[in-house]
Order: structure tokens, then C-alpha cells, then sequence
């Protein structure tokens, strides 16, 4: 199978472009996924949180006595708002839950059945599921995104509005890693084919932009973008992490040096990780955000 005919045009989705391009294989998401399997972490399919066939989410789930400092991660995949398959993204889950974490990957509504904020609603609508509020317990809650789902789970981390809708509040998430997300310097209009997704309403359009949403009640960011990303530029990183510190938010932001916007997700598979240390970094993350709740839990008890 051809490399060009599998890199999709746009925030395109990540795994299947990155393997072809990496390891010459006919199949890029088939190979990830069988490369990562492992028998240390169970899976639960296709578990419903609404009544659309595409709002179901996946679950990767570690085995019993894993370590505790680990979290619930709700991953967004990206695809431009029009294509993309949770299955495909099954390294992603297997990566983190073999570390100990739990990872849900929704599926979400997609252009042109639905138009904005349609698929942002429906990882709101997951969030609040049952399958991922009695995984919570005492872990902490953190969305994580690639591309276009970065920019859907930064606006759930950082819009009240979303969680509000479906009866959570913003404290529910308690800290939001996004990966190459389009945060600033976007508009719709700039793209004929994400104006239609997104409305002519310029407006409206900028309620889309991450950056419209920076507040000092944000939750713990991580910005992890590449360097030789050419599909979203560093400087929506920048530019995010920038407007997070002007308000008070903790962030951290690491930009990888030859990395480009597919091989930065790719590397939290093996044997890619090579490539950029993304897995490193999302857990040294989450395990941080482990110990902060730690520690505020025993405040609470004293």
C-alpha cells in the first residue's frame, strides 16, 4: 500500500501516516496495535455512552496491583473532524495502560453528519459517562489529545460550558495534555472545507480556538508539539503556553527537535519510540498529577 495513499489530507490521524512512513509497512495502525499488545492490561470494547453507533469508547485497563500513582486518561483522537476510528488508536491505549494508567478513547460524531460543536459535545458527553466516572475513584481525571482531538479536549478541559451540560463541573478534570493542537492562528475561513464544519459566523468560529478559553481555574497543562510540524505550527503551542502563564496556570511545554505532527503520537508506540520521548513525558505528567492529588487528599484528611 502506498504511503500517499494512506496520509490523510489536513489534521490528519496520526498512527496509520507514522507507521507507513516509519516502518514501510502495508498496514501502519495493524502493525502498531499488534506490536503493542500485551497481557498486562484488559480491554473493554465498544461500551456506550450515547444512543449514536459512533458514541462508544474504548477502555485499556491495566491488571490489578499496578502501581498507584497513575490516572484515568480520556484520549482524543484527531482526523480533522472528519475521519478516525478509536480501534486505530489501540497503541495509544496499550502504551499508557502497560505503565498502569487507564485510558478511554472515544469515538465522536464526525463532519458532515455533524458540524461544530457537535463532536465537542459528545467527549463532554463520554467524560460524564458512567464506563468513565466509576473508573475515577480517587484518580486523577485527565484529558489527552492529538491534533484536532487536542483542540476537543482542551475545550472540554477549559470551556465550563461543555461539562456543565452534561452535569459535571470544570474541577472534574484535573490536569489536560495536549499533543500538536491547534490553539491559536486558526480560523475556519483560512480552509474552505473547515468552514463548513465550523460556520462563517467568525465569531463563532473563534469560540473553537483553546486560547479564547485561558482562565486562571485551567487545569495543569502539558504542551508537547514538534518541532518540524508543519500541519500545526510551535507557535500555537507558544502561544497557548504563553497565555496559560499570564494566567497564573501551571504548564509545561516541551518542543522535540525533527519531529513532525505524525511522528509525535507515533512515538508512544513501540517500536517508535525512538522518535520523540512523548510516552516519557505524558507519564512523568501524569505521575505528577498523581502526586499533587495525593497530597491534597491527605490535606483533606488532616
Amino acid at each position: 500500500m502506498r504511503v500517499k495513499n494512506i496520509i490523510r489530507r489536513g489534521l490528519l490521524p496520526a498512527s496509520l501516516a507514522a507507521a507507513v512512513s516509519l516502518l514501510s509497512a502495508c498496514s501502519g495502525t495493524s502493525m502498531l496495535n499488534t506490536l503493542n499488545r500485551s497481557d498486562h492490561y484488559r480491554t473493554h470494547a465498544n461500551l456506550a455512552y450515547g444512543e449514536h453507533a459512533r458514541q462508544t469508547l474504548d477502555i485499556y485497563q491495566p491488571e490489578e496491583n499496578q502501581s498507584a500513582q497513575a490516572c484515568l486518561v480520556v484520549f482524543v483522537y484527531g482526523g480533522s473532524w472528519e475521519e478516525g476510528r478509536k480501534e486505530q488508536y489501540g497503541f495509544v491505549g496499550a502504551a499508557l495502560a502497560k505503565l498502569g494508567h487507564t485510558v478511554v478513547i472515544p469515538d465522536y460524531r464526525l463532519y458532515p453528519e455533524v458540524r461544530y460543536p457537535a463532536f465537542v459535545e459528545d467527549i463532554a458527553q463520554a467524560v460524564a459517562s458512567e464506563p468513565v466516572q466509576s473508573r475515577v475513584q480517587s484518580r486523577p481525571l485527565v484529558l489527552m489529545g492529538h491534533s484536532a482531538g487536542a483542540m476537543m479536549a482542551g475545550l472540554v478541559s477549559y470551556n465550563p460550558d461543555y461539562l456543565k451540560a452534561v452535569g459535571l463541573d470544570k474541577s472534574a478534570i484535573d490536569a489536560y495534555v495536549s499533543l500538536a493542537g491547534p490553539h491559536d492562528y486558526f480560523l475556519p475561513t483560512d480552509k474552505p472545507r473547515w468552514t463548513k464544519i465550523f460556520g462563517e459566523d467568525e465569531e463563532r468560529q473563534v469560540t473553537a480556538l483553546t486560547v479564547e478559553h485561558i482562565a486562571a481555574d485551567n487545569p495543569p497543562t502539558l504542551i508537547l508539539h514538534g518541532a518540524d510540524d508543519t500541519t500545526v505550527t510551535p507557535r500555537s503551542a507558544v502561544s497557548l503556553e504563553q497565555k496559560l502563564k499570564d494566567a497564573g496556570v501551571a504548564v509545561t511545554r516541551h518542543t522535540y527537535e525533527g519531529v513532525d505532527h505524525v511522528s509525535l503520537i507515533a512515538a508512544t508506540a513501540w517500536p517508535l519510540r525512538w522518535r520523540a520521548p512523548t510516552l516519557e513525558d505524558v507519564d512523568g505528567f501524569l505521575r505528577s498529577q498523581c502526586n499533587t492529588a495525593m497530597g491534597n487528599n491527605t490535606q483533606e484528611a488532616l
